[in-house]
């Protein structure tokens, strides 16, 4: 059992979460649910990131998308309950409740649930490369979780990966370039090597947690 939350964490989860979270009667797995349907209003743009972490990078696209004047809406999940009570903290003090759906559990059976071509971008950032030879199966790059991806991905939509792993790295590069459904958009080093102006740098690539060496930023684009 993990250490039991704080009052403010605790208080994320008993108040905020129910605010927020996708009703867990829409989880069916049959690609029956419509991400618009979430919110209260009509997005021009729908985003998914998937393992937020402590959601500084989803925050910050909110912000990114409000200051631009995009109406943008956002989907996030996260397993982690500690990087969940994070993010509904900052979306409760910068008053984002009405801009994001999110969900405390694996990402995948979300994906499963959401409607063919109905989400214009999805972030896969830092994700756990399981080391272990025998546990790369586990990785969530993988070509079934790509064409998952494919799926509700509107034509030309974006997946956006990133990782500090050269191993990881090289994995999800060869798997997503190899999909028949997307296509690199790098053409030079520094296109995978140095992040776009407008990146924002979740808390891990800042502080570069466990020795991190250099981030790959991989950007690929479904091509159908």
């Amino acid at each position: 059992m993990g250490r039991a939350l704080n009052k403010t964490r605790q208080s994320m989860i008993d108040e905020v979460y129910p605010r927020v979270q996708i009703p867990e009667d829409k989880i069916t797995e049959e690609n029956n649910l419509e991400p618009a349907s979430l919110f209260s209003f009509k997005p021009d743009k729908i985003i998914l990131e998937i393992g937020f972490g402590n959601g500084e990078h989803l925050t910050g696209l909110i912000k990114q998308h409000k200051d631009q004047n995009i109406k943008a809406a956002f989907i996030g999940a996260e397993p982690f309950i500690n990087g969940m009570t994070a993010f509904l903290r900052d979306v409760t003090e910068e008053s984002y409740e009405n801009d994001v759906c999110v969900w405390n559990d694996d990402a995948i059976p979300v994906v499963k649930s959401l409607t063919a071509h109905s989400i214009d971008e999805i972030y896969v950032l830092n994700p756990d490369p399981w080391h272990k030879k025998r546990h790369h199966d586990r990785r969530i790059i993988n070509h079934d979780n790509l064409s998952l991806f494919s799926k509700i991905l509107k034509p030309s939509g974006k997946l956006t990966m990133s990782t500090d792993v050269p191993d990881l790295a090289d994995w999800m590069v060869t798997r997503a370039a190899t999909h028949d459904d997307y296509e690199w958009t790098a053409n030079k080093a520094s296109d995978w090597r140095i992040p776009p102006k407008d990146w924002i740098p979740t808390r891990y690539e800042t502080k570069k947690a466990k020795g991190a060496d250099k981030m790959n930023y991989l950007f690929f684009v479904k091509n159908n």
